[in-house]
């Protein structure tokens, strides 16, 4: 137990990330405006991999319909020594009227218990808005509150000023951690007006007792919202490690180094130095990059995630790497899209199938005795997408908190031109 602290305040510009959320598909004939937007509760990141999140994950994105509005909401989230949180509300909206178009994103998380007490939110909400005036002007805000917040025992602010730090230290001076409050970032991105609010974050920076390794990180409060200028068309896209959902379809693990293209042209890369689901698969090092161009003319998305060293049951199913690697294009206005799959496997294993290898053709169904049905090298096609999703394994009895029925994926790329 950390004996005492001090909480030293300093400003600190900490550059938040604009993600969209991709969504139902939708052709633009003409020019029209874009938007997306999306906002959830916690996302907790402890030695690499993501233990829990983005929690109450409310998202529209990619679209150039208005008038929607989406919300989420969940009970208590616990992540032993590194977050406790109540309830979590959130919501995403778009609206169009006389004045122009605008989007809205928001997330409240009450009951907020960070680092074994040491930092404390009564109630943490964020809140990003975007909106695009009928004569083209683009304006866009950030609201973060903290009511009740403590570091390290010492009241603050509930508005705290823009992308400050407050750096906690223990007695002797060491670095324990840093709490980032009411981070935000704004800023015209090509087609793009993108504004991000992340409420507060909490980045592990020294040794400590609680057992979180240096560099684990607590988010609390994540809204971002994008609105572009008019535009021929959109694409859209995603990419991650690993993910689990229950039979109901209900998220039992989120997804894990999860990226998006930008809607409207862009790159982004998510990293995480393992990933998995709790004891049922484990993975090396994983990297999902993503990257977007859109002009007067042509169109186009990639989406390519890899993954080191991928087991299934502690080796059942195994591979030296994975890699989902996807893209559409679409050369100019009209013409016919390129749908491109290169998914492909490395050492591809499966202990008692000795004639599986990773050459496996796409859609190969297999019964693994254990497991449950498993789809290797998934693939969906339209003449527009392509959505693939490398190992998808349909348990036929439980794992741990995973009931008979739980889908879990490894190595999934999808792109789209939408």
């Amino acid at each position: 137990m950390i004996r005492k602290l001090t909480a030293v305040l300093s400003a600190a510009a900490v550059a938040g990330l604009a993600v969209p959320i991709s969504a139902t598909p939708a052709t633009a004939a003409t020019a029209s405006t874009g938007v997306s937007a999306s906002a959830y509760g916690t996302y907790v990141v402890v030695g690499g991999l993501a233990r829990s999140g983005p929690t109450a994950l409310a998202a529209i994105g990619c679209t150039t319909a208005f008038g929607r509005t989406v919300t989420g909401s969940t009970a208590a989230v616990n992540v032993p020594a590194a977050a406790s949180v109540g309830v979590t509300r959130t919501s995403a909206s778009s609206a169009k009227s006389a004045s122009g178009h605008s989007s809205r994103a928001s997330s409240t998380t009450s009951g907020v218990n960070l680092l074994g007490g040491l930092v404390r939110a009564d109630a943490v909400t964020s809140t990003s808005s975007a909106a695009r005036s009928t004569a083209g002007a683009l304006t866009g805000g950030n609201q973060s509150q903290l009511v009740g917040l403590k570091v390290g025992g010492r009241a603050l602010n509930a508005v705290p000023a823009p992308n400050s730090a407050i750096s906690l230290k223990t007695s002797t001076g060491a670095a324990l951690a840093t709490v980032y409050l009411n981070q935000q970032t704004k800023a015209v991105v090509g087609n793009d007006l993108q504004v991000s609010t992340v409420a507060l974050r909490v980045v592990v920076t020294g040794k400590n007792s609680l057992g979180l390794p240096i560099g684990s990180r607590i988010d609390v409060g994540v809204s971002r919202t994008t609105l572009s200028r008019p535009i021929l068309g959109l694409v859209s896209g995603a990419g991650y490690a690993t993910s689990a959902t229950l039979a109901n379809g209900a998220v039992a693990t989120s997804r894990t180094a999860l990226a998006y293209p930008p809607c409207t042209g862009g790159s982004g890369k998510a990293t995480l130095a393992t990933a998995g689901v709790p004891g049922l698969v484990s993975t090396g090092t994983t990297t999902t990059e993503v990257l977007s161009k859109v002009t007067t003319l042509t169109r186009s998305s990639s989406v390519k995630n890899t993954i080191a060293g991928p087991r299934v049951l502690g080796g059942l199913i195994s591979a030296d790497a994975v890699i989902a690697d996807t893209s559409v294009s679409q050369a100019a206005p009209g013409a016919v899209p390129v749908v491109t799959d290169r998914s492909r496997f490395v050492g591809l294993r499966i202990v008692g199938l000795p004639a599986i290898s990773s050459s496996v053709k796409p859609n190969t169904v297999i019964t693994v005795p254990g497991l449950g049905r498993v789809t290797l090298h998934k693939v969906v096609r339209t003449s527009k997408s392509v959505d693939v999703v490398m190992v998808e394994i349909v348990t036929n009895r439980a794992f741990g908190s995973l009931p008979t029925g739980s889908v879990i994926r490894v190595g999934a790329s999808a792109t789209t031109l939408l």
